[in-house]
């Protein structure tokens, strides 16, 4: 295990007991049968982040990947880029978000508001019977990984398990942070920015997953402010990142190491992460993001 040098110190690891499991070795996720589709499935469910490596997928096919795979619903509209040259066309499609810096140099990367640790739920539009426990995957496709972070290691994301960060404290610890519930929104969006698509959501931070009946932390973002403290954003601000710290110094953060071609996916129900800066201006970083709420996996719960 290594320490690397972040506002928070904490302990990181390329080998988690659970996050971080490989599948489909050897195969292409554009040629899954439907077991092996339901197999993928069921291992992201038990692992919270999965990744197949040596695949090579456009943006077109990413999607209709995910909808053989996970459904229909997927969030997210970049249909503006196709008439925004010069991105390549392999990188384009309705629903897919290009990351890094695709066009060459930048002096901050698209995915910047990302380097802090944060839910992507939180960005979630309201819709009708779309919950803030809704099973909202997450996949990330690198055609291009930087040779390095900005600290000289290889580059990766950070993944926290927030089910071992709630079995890792105490009942008098857990009592307590039964009682709170967070008001979230997006870290990356101002007050004078919220929207009617995304607006400002209240869930209990302590909450049973939807499929796996597990309970774990739901934290948000250092943007999320607990009731009671509406108007006291200073002790909001300290109650968050104090629970963070207090995570941190307790369980170990799985580390993923990127190779060109990785896809990663992650339930934001049971995972928060945090994206690690690069240096944009000298190193490529280019990468298709797709997000997708599973949402008959519901149907799973007991089988």
């Amino acid at each position: 295990m290594i320490n690397y040098p972040t506002m928070i110190n904490y302990k990181v690891t390329s080998h988690h007991p659970r996050l971080g499991y490989e599948v489909c070795q050897g195969t292409s996720l554009k040629e899954l049968s439907s077991s092996q589709r339901l197999g993928l499935k069921h291992a992201l469910w038990q692992h919270g982040v999965i990744f197949a490596r040596k695949q090579h997928m456009n943006a077109y096919e990413l999607e209709q990947f995910t909808l053989d795979t996970f459904g229909p619903m997927m969030i997210g509209d970049n249909r503006y880029r196709k008439e925004h040259p010069p991105l390549p066309a392999e990188l384009v499609s309705n629903h897919v978000a290009i990351l890094g810096n695709p066009l060459g140099p930048a002096e901050k990367p698209i995915e910047a508001v990302a380097w802090q640790w944060h839910h992507d739920k939180d960005a979630l539009p309201r819709l009708e019977g779309l919950t803030m426990n809704a099973l909202y995957i997450v996949m990330l496709h690198l055609h291009k990984v930087p040779g390095t972070d900005s600290d000289g290691q290889p580059h990766t994301t950070h993944f926290l398990d927030q089910l071992e960060a709630w079995r890792s404290l105490s009942p008098e610890r857990q009592s307590e942070l039964r009682k709170v519930k967070l008001i979230h929104s997006p870290p990356f969006l101002t007050p004078d920015a919220w929207t009617a698509e995304t607006p400002l959501k209240t869930h209990p931070l302590v909450s049973e997953h939807e499929l796996i009946a597990r309970e774990g932390l739901y934290m948000g973002s250092d943007t999320a402010i607990p009731v009671g403290l509406e108007h006291d954003p200073d002790a909001a601000k300290s109650f968050w990142q104090n629970l963070l710290d207090e995570i941190l110094e307790q369980c170990v953060v799985y580390a993923h190491p990127w190779q060109e071609g990785d896809i990663v996916f992650w339930d934001n129900s049971q995972v928060m992460h945090c994206g690690q800066p690069y240096d944009s201006i000298h190193q490529q970083r280019v990468g298709l993001r797709l997000g997708v709420v599973a949402r008959e996996e519901t149907a799973l719960r007991h089988s």
